[in-house]
């Protein structure tokens, strides 16, 4: 396959086009090569894919994770790698009224997505949920544990609160942090495969 991306190479290069030959690492290698794929080679990420749910607090959650294969991600000087990653979404609805809280089910593309994964060790994969301008960009982390026991259930848990604060000109309208609305559980729960 390598030779062939090659010999594509050579053809791009003669009409004055530039290439690069991709580097193929592991996903959580730490080289930092320009152009670098970080692949799933082991076949991780689609354990996580699909619909989960969990109860809490009179609350359902429902997560949807999604794999992107191979998506590029470029930054304003020109680097560029690709990585194979997970992202999700969510939505939470009231048992008590069946009222909808939050519903970010609607996402379709990449960069609507607000959940991504950080780190993926073993059993357990690090996850970042990036809220909109309205709430001030606010973040937050939490982890999803496999239950080995249990192929179609997954431990939700350590939720922590990360930064917050938008690049935009736009002021936050919140003076603490937590007087931002979050929707994501700040309690551990098991997660349940639809």
């Amino acid at each position: 396959m390598k030779t062939l991306l090659n010999i594509l190479c050579l053809l791009l290069i003669s009409f004055n086009v530039k290439c690069q030959v991709t580097q193929i690492v592991p996903l959580n290698s730490i080289d930092l090569t320009n152009g670098t794929y970080y692949k799933d080679i082991d076949n991780e990420l689609p354990f996580w894919v699909g619909t989960w749910e969990g109860v809490s607090n009179g609350k359902k959650y429902v997560f949807e994770f999604t794999f992107f294969q191979q998506h590029i991600n470029s930054n304003s000087t020109g680097s560029y790698n690709y990585y194979d990653e997970i992202k999700g979404k969510f939505k939470v609805i009231d048992l008590n009224t069946n009222a909808i809280l939050y519903n970010g089910l609607n996402a379709t593309v990449y960069d609507d997505y607000t959940i991504t994964n950080l780190v993926l060790r073993g059993n357990s994969l690090l996850l970042l949920f990036q809220d909109g301008e309205i709430n001030c960009c606010n973040t937050a982390e939490f982890y999803l544990i496999k239950d080995s026991n249990s192929p179609d259930q997954i431990m939700y848990k350590d939720f922590s609160y990360g930064e917050y604060g938008c690049l935009s000109n736009n002021p936050c309208l919140y003076n603490d942090q937590l007087d931002i609305p979050m929707f994501l559980p700040k309690v551990d729960l098991i997660l349940t495969r639809q």
